[in-house]
This record gives C-alpha cells, sequence and structure tokens, in this order.
C-alpha cells in the first residue's frame, strides 16, 4: 500500500512540474514486462518521456553492463533492435516525426534537415532533462559496436527508424551544455536509447472508453405525455362513447317511446 502511494504521489509530481507544450499527458503499461512510462501528446504524436526498458533478445544492452543502468536509465538498442522493441501500438520514430516535433516547439523550418547541432533558439533546452517540455532527454551516453560506453552524463542519443543514402541511421543527439538538437547518422550497430510514439491519434493506448453518465431524477427520460389532438385513427377521447353503443341506445329509446 505504502508503495503504490508513493509511486502516486511521484507520478503527480512529474505531471505537475512538466508538458508546457504537451496537450495532454498519460501512462501506458507495456504488457510484455509490466513497465511503466509516462506518455505526453505533442501536436498529433504521443510520445514516451521515458526511456525504454524492454529486454529484446539480440540487440539490447545496458551502459557499461550494469543491469542497475538498465533498471534505472533504459536500455540501449542497436537500430534493428528498436525497430522491434517498442510495445504493441507504438513505433520508432521515424526521422520526419522527429523533425515535427522539433517544428513544434520552434525549430526554424530552413534547419530541419540539416546536419550536425541546429541552433535555433532554445529547443534543445526543451527537450533536455528538466527542460519544461516533459521529454526530459535522458542523458545515459551510448554504447558503439565495440561495446565501449561513453559519453553519460553530458549526451542522450535517440534513434529513428530512418536511414541516409549511404545506409546509416538518422538519431538526434541532445547534449547537456548545448542548446541545439543535433541530427546525425551512425552505424546501425551503435546502441542508443529509444523513444516510442504513437501517431494520428486522439488518446493514448491506456484509455477506456468512458463509463455512461449517471441522470439525476430530473434528467432521466419520462414517459412522453401526448397531446389529447394526436390521437390514433379510431380512438376515443376519454369518456367518448363507442358509436356502436350509441345507435343501440337509440333503437331501445325508440322502442320504448309510447304510440300517439
Amino acid at each position: 500500500m505504502i508503495r503504490s502511494i508513493t509511486i502516486s504521489l511521484l507520478f503527480l509530481s512529474i505531471i505537475s512540474s512538466h508538458f508546457s507544450f504537451a496537450q495532454n499527458s498519460d501512462f501506458i503499461m507495456d504488457e510484455r514486462d509490466g513497465n511503466i512510462y509516462l506518455v505526453a501528446k505533442f501536436n498529433a504524436t504521443w510520445w514516451m518521456c521515458q526511456n525504454l526498458k524492454y529486454n529484446i533478445s539480440e540487440g539490447s544492452v545496458c551502459y557499461e553492463a550494469d543491469e542497475t543502468n538498465c533498471m534505472l536509465k533504459g536500455r540501449l538498442y542497436s537500430q534493428e533492435a528498436a525497430m522491434e522493441a517498442c510495445p504493441e501500438g507504438y513505433h520508432l520514430p521515424t526521422d520526419e516525426e522527429w523533425k515535427e516535433l522539433e517544428s513544434y516547439i520552434g525549430m526554424d523550418k530552413d534547419e530541419l534537415d540539416k546536419k550536425f547541432n541546429r541552433n535555433t533558439g532554445t529547443v534543445g533546452k526543451f527537450l533536455r532533462m528538466g527542460g519544461g517540455l516533459g521529454f526530459d532527454a535522458d542523458y545515459i551516453g551510448m554504447v558503439n559496436p565495440k561495446g565501449n560506453s561513453s559519453h553519460a552524463g553530458r549526451r542522450a542519443y535517440f534513434w529513428t527508424s530512418s536511414a541516409d543514402d549511404n545506409g546509416f541511421g538518422w538519431i538526434r543527439i541532445i547534449e547537456k551544455t548545448k542548446d541545439g538538437v543535433e541530427r546525425q547518422a551512425y552505424d546501425k550497430n551503435n546502441k542508443l536509447t529509444v523513444r516510442c510514439v504513437k501517431a494520428g491519434v486522439a488518446n493514448p493506448v491506456t484509455e477506456t472508453e468512458a463509463a455512461p453518465a449517471i441522470k439525476t431524477e430530473d434528467e432521466k427520460v419520462k414517459p412522453k405525455q401526448r397531446d389529447p389532438s394526436e390521437r390514433k385513427q379510431g380512438e376515443r377521447k376519454q369518456g367518448e362513447r363507442n358509436p356502436e353503443d350509441r345507435k343501440r341506445k337509440q333503437e331501445k329509446q325508440g322502442k320504448e317511446k309510447i304510440p300517439d
């Protein structure tokens, strides 16, 4: 009980201090391993605001081979593994989806397709840890194809699902001391962070159908009181006699009449 209350208070604290750009936020559970992730909607796309932790069978590692880093900061994936690791309903964002996010928070259009550090405004500040957007890029670093870990505490590396003309995977780098967002193409065997997205939907995957509203006594539907003038064919007004009864009465009265 104490654990659940502590977690709830932590989640409320996270929500209340973030999302200056987000239109909505929620939590989703990865049913494969039970991990829970904070998600936020930026424009038309839902983004995970925490690094993916799913342990795919091949192609993911922990920084410095320390499982504690995986548990606290998330796993690092090759691009191929990253494209298979997202939970159902979510996917690894494309290079274009990253550009949409960057444009949404203020990057100039003429910088979106550039490589290396793009310095428009404070886009990098918004995306980094505690930057106010809620994205909270965690400087977990990377692991190169040789297995060497580097840049923890300084840089956050994120895969996209896209590749350049030479077959290298497009990535994003957010650095603790820079305001821009780097766009580079890396060897697909590097192990980087993953943030999954769900695009073009109104609600996150955890939202359930709203329960029917309970009506008050005044709101409950009452039988419609029909206008007396709106009678069905052959229907009589209240107290009106049947024509056959009226005819029989007249005949009876005629028989009882005394002749002159």
